[in-house]
């Protein structure tokens, strides 16, 4: 879950629903940029985030903020064990965006450091060499397969990943609210690496330019849905209730080339 500040409380968005935006984001972007593979790779965007619906039906309460935890405010292991999870899910659908993911989350989970705790240090070290044999496992299998392998060397494979969690950065700036330009890194298919910049407008922050243009549309709105709250919480009961009564709201971004 994230929280995006407004005039009045905040609008609590689920973790599936930012990964819609990473989704539509992936589904509005130029061709070129797709090696072989389209769908596999926006569903990979889309859905990587899949594992968090159970947890976002009945999400634990921050005491510190009353209001639920954050994707940032989660213990290590519980975050680990939705993110194992999300990727056995992912792998119903199938080995090609399973892989993606699996990088995502090893990718994000190293960057995030080893943790404060001796135990969270092991939580680590066990997901990463789990998820790192079922790569072997699934890199193995599409490279011998009739339809993907040859969309599956590891200069495409690497280069798709890079993709999906270019969309993830983007869309948590895009639902959380940007408040000032934000640089974004990323890099084309078999050039050197740019940066978009994206660009709240002054006088319509929901309004953000992004230079260069990467989108194969003139320009688009990315949609998800958040609940309002407007009131902080003692108790992870009454929370819970309060947010399944919340009002509905939508998050509306127009996207134009800057």
């Amino acid at each position: 879950m994230l929280l995006r500040k407004d005039a009045e409380g905040v609008i609590a968005v689920s973790q599936p629903a930012h990964a819609w935006v990473s989704g539509q984001l992936a589904r509005n972007w130029r061709q070129t940029d797709f090696v072989g593979v389209r769908e596999e790779v926006c569903l990979a965007a889309e859905q990587h985030d899949i594992g968090f619906l159970e947890w976002e039906q009945s999400p634990t309460l921050n005491p510190n903020t009353g209001l639920p935890h954050t994707f940032l405010e989660m213990p290590r292991g519980l975050h680990l064990e939705i993110w194992t999870r999300g990727i056995q899910q992912i792998l119903r659908f199938g080995r090609y965006p399973a892989l993606l993911v699996s990088r995502h989350f090893t990718g994000l989970a190293q960057r995030n450091g080893p943790g404060d705790t001796a135990e969270e240090q092991k939580l680590l070290k066990e997901f990463v060499e789990r998820q790192e044999e079922l790569q072997t496992n699934l890199e193995t299998s599409l490279a011998n397969d009739f339809y993907y392998g040859e969309f599956s060397t590891e200069e495409i494979i690497h280069h798709h990943q890079q993709l999906v969690s270019l969309w993830d950065w983007m869309s948590l700036l895009l639902c959380h609210g940007l408040e000032k330009a934000q640089l974004v890194g990323w890099a084309e298919w078999k050039r050197q690496g740019i940066q978009l910049r994206l660009t709240p407008a002054a006088e319509e922050p929901t309004r953000v330019t992004v230079k260069a243009w990467p989108f194969a549309a003139q320009a688009f709105d990315v949609v998800c849905e958040g609940r309002h709250l407007l009131r902080t919480y003692t108790g992870e009961k009454e929370m819970r209730q309060g947010l399944k009564a919340a009002a509905p709201l939508v998050v509306q971004v127009r996207l134009e080339p800057g």
